[in-house]
């Protein structure tokens, strides 16, 4: 019997078990179905169903993918920051986003800071692959988007990130390159990462943001109960004994700056606290392509499992009950399996429960929160399977 191979670390290949099924199409992968005990409680069925040729009871893979992620960087571009953005932009590709890429996640890097020269105006240029922009040594006069990287351009100031993330949500940029702000590259489904790199403090506060924050349409946030969004800070803290190494949500908020610093910048710190991000300092310019590969690391391991994915497909000539369905879920711990039963709809969710909609099967509320908690979880389909003879 062969799994079903992955391009993605994150998906679930599982055992297919099926009657007298032989080697068929499931899920879109090739699987040898072997043999296995016909289902003797399969129920009586009427024409266009062979009952005796029935396949039984199957077990069937569940395809889990880690959700989108969609990169939000916010770069200060004030007078003493010539330096931090050409290591921006000296590392984001190959620190960043390549590493991002190898995963296999689905990404976006949405860029909120002014497109330009470094040194000329403290602005900044990404280059190729991950824009389209061959070469910024000379800044052409528009950023140059692409499938997975999108710039919005506008200052920052020393003071003014938070306030500017929320003032051009919906807001048209100088170049039309988001005639409805940079709120549309956001995907639904997507996590939220923020990347806050400035050598300043903010003169929004925290509950203030958060309460912008929320109110944006669409929503794309969360809420303060349930937020859907993770802060992370290269900021002015003063470093550990080893520079790369990051401060950690429960650590307390650092109230010494490093060198070339203006202010630790307490705001942005409270906000990774309070969202589980971490803190990096912004003065370790030689050091970013250690600080964007942890990051990105970060963002990888943040990424959680989507709570809706494909049903399976049936083998040619054979048909799943779908009405009958059920999902066995497997602790990644060993613990023992328990079954989630299917419901109507969204409506009639309960707990360890699922609904199937338009093809796709939808994790209810209890159980998306079991599974993404559960880097080890398994699903598997349990599936009545009949050949079809009408």
């Amino acid at each position: 019997m062969s799994g079903i191979k992955s391009a993605l670390p994150y998906l679930l290949a599982l055992p297919l078990l099926s009657a007298a099924c032989n080697s068929s199409q499931i899920g879109g992968g090739e699987v040898d179905m072997g043999t296995v005990e016909e289902d003797a409680g399969v129920a009586d069925l009427t024409p266009p169903f062979d009952r005796d040729a029935a396949c039984g009871m199957v077990k069937a893979q569940a395809t889990l993918t880690k959700a989108p992620v969609d990169v939000i960087f916010v770069i200060d571009n004030s007078g003493s920051m010539t330096a931090e953005i050409q290591a921006v932009q000296n590392n984001i590709n190959n620190s960043f986003a390549k590493i991002i890429a190898a995963s296999g996640i689905d990404y976006r890097i949405i860029m909120i800071s002014r497109h330009g020269s470094a040194t000329g105006n403290q602005s900044v240029c990404i280059s190729a692959p991950l824009s389209g922009i061959a070469n910024c040594t000379t800044p052409p006069a528009q950023p140059v988007n692409t499938a997975n990287f999108f710039h919005y351009s506008v200052a920052i100031d020393s003071f003014n990130s938070l306030a500017q993330v929320t003032a051009t949500y919906n807001k048209k940029d100088g170049f039309n390159l988001a005639p409805n702000g940079w709120q549309a590259w956001l995907r639904p489904a997507a996590i939220k990462t923020f990347i806050e790199i400035t050598d300043d403090e903010s003169n929004t506060t925290v509950a203030n943001f958060e309460k912008a924050l929320f109110a944006l349409t669409p929503a794309n946030f969360g809420t303060a109960a349930k937020r859907n969004y993770v802060f992370h800070s290269i900021v002015g803290v003063k470093e550990k004994a080893t520079p790369t190494v990051a401060y950690q949500p429960a650590e307390p908020a650092v109230t010494t700056k490093c060198t070339s610093a203006v202010n630790t910048g307490p705001t942005y710190q409270d906000l990774s606290k309070l969202t589980g991000g971490v803190r990096y300092p912004v003065c370790q310019t030689a050091n970013y392509d250690a600080v964007f590969n942890e990051v990105a690391t970060g963002v990888i391991k943040g990424a959680k499992v989507s709570c809706d994915f494909n049903v399976p497909t049936a083998p040619p000539g054979k048909q799943f009950d779908l009405k009958t369905a059920q999902l066995q879920y497997t602790p990644g711990n060993g613990g023992a399996p328990r079954i989630f039963k299917q419901v109507a709809d969204a409506a009639s969710c309960m707990p360890d429960s699922f609904y199937i909609l338009n093809g796709r099967v939808n994790l209810c509320g209890d159980s998306c929160t079991t599974v993404q908690a559960d880097d080890g979880a398994t699903l598997e389909f349990l599936l009545d399977c009949y050949i079809s003879v009408g």
